[in-house]
């Protein structure tokens, strides 16, 4: 994990509140511009890292989590099938800890307003549910909302996610997640050499994975045009 060190925020300060949250610190991810402050919530969880433009912008998180919880147990929707489904919705594109959050939240998928509310969620989309699928955007560029949303199942949905992926090679075209079946590589570097370092389609599906660390530096490199210490 790279490093926070100290930095002063010009948008919150040390004290200040956002719903559950009070700012205890304010930080920056050395080697990047990504800020972030640590908070406390008013639940008395463990303190957490949040990026200052979701405590300031339009995704406004508002406590550690225990917010959403309450509200679905308040309304009823505990123990409903699609309750995992709306906490993992919401959990992936606004909790930048979420491992998902790169490919959700941290690239501007958001959920709309009306399915920031479970009951909301569960009202438009349960009509049409069945167990064992799960749901999926027909957009996949755009957010979460009844009219960009179907289900699906699950090896449908993995090439859902890399359906505007396409690689030919050697005569055959295939989405990233059967070359990542194919080749053995997974399908986080293959998609990071496509989208982020823009490496040709041979050499991103014929060269072995690297070190995490080098892969990082590498992106990093390609991003900002200046080298980056890993540590």
């Amino acid at each position: 994990m790279k490093k926070l060190v100290d930095w002063s925020s010009p948008l919150v300060t040390p004290g200040q509140r956002f719903g559950r949250l009070i700012v205890l610190s304010t930080h920056k991810i050395e080697g990047t511009y990504r800020y972030m402050a640590k908070c406390q919530c008013d639940c008395g969880s463990e303190p957490i890292c949040v990026r200052i433009d979701n405590l300031v912008g339009k995704r406004k998180t508002r406590s550690c989590g225990c917010l959403q919880k309450e509200t679905a147990t308040k309304h009823g929707a505990w123990g409903h099938p699609l309750f995992n489904v709306w906490t993992n919705m919401m959990r992936r594109c606004s909790n930048p800890k979420d491992q998902r959050y790169a490919r959700y939240g941290g690239r501007g998928i958001t959920v709309c307003e009306r399915w920031h509310d479970v009951n909301a969620f569960i009202e438009d989309m349960y009509p049409s549910f069945q167990k064992g699928l799960q749901i999926d955007r027909i957009d996949n560029d755009k957010g979460y909302y009844k009219e960009n949303c179907h289900w699906v199942n699950q090896s449908a949905q993995n090439r859902n996610y890399s359906r505007n992926i396409l690689l030919t090679y050697e005569g055959k075209t295939l989405c990233l997640v059967d070359w990542s079946h194919l080749t053995g590589i997974s399908y986080g570097t293959l998609w990071e050499r496509v989208k982020v370092l823009n490496w040709t389609t041979e050499r991103t599906l014929t060269t072995p994975p690297i070190p995490i660390s080098e892969s990082v530096r590498t992106a990093l490199n390609v991003r900002w045009k200046k080298p980056n210490k890993i540590k």
